[in-house]
């Protein structure tokens, strides 16, 4: 999204949680600590942004994993929840249907956002 005089561009920083379950939250536009705006990441204004590398997303547990491309960020996440879930059917755990279903929410959030 370009500049314009109603809209003067970015101004802060950009940052995004995702869960380990591969759930997005919005797009934080921050000055500091304060929380100035919150963006949807499918809107075109945060497609654009995470085309840019403008955004920092943050993983699970609050691991920073810096200003990636979405498709860099979903690969990130799933290969933790792949190695995860092989941990969890070594082990016998009630935990693979929940890992399971983390990935397919991380595939359709990656049809959605990986495109930027």
């Amino acid at each position: 999204m370009e500049p314009t005089a109603s809209n003067p561009g970015p101004r802060g920083d950009f940052r995004m949680t995702l869960t380990g379950d591969g759930r997005p939250g919005p797009i934080e536009e921050r000055i500091g600590r304060r929380l100035v705006r919150l963006l949807d990441p499918e809107s075109e204004e945060g497609l654009c942004l995470l085309a840019a590398r403008s955004v920092r997303f943050i993983g699970p547990g609050g691991i920073r994993l810096g200003y990636l491309h979405p498709k860099e960020a979903i690969e990130a996440l799933r290969q933790a929840l792949e190695e995860r879930l092989e941990e969890a059917e070594v082990g016998g755990s009630d935990d693979c249907p929940a890992f399971r279903e983390g990935l397919d929410r991380l595939e359709t959030w990656s049809r959605k956002i990986g495109r930027a």
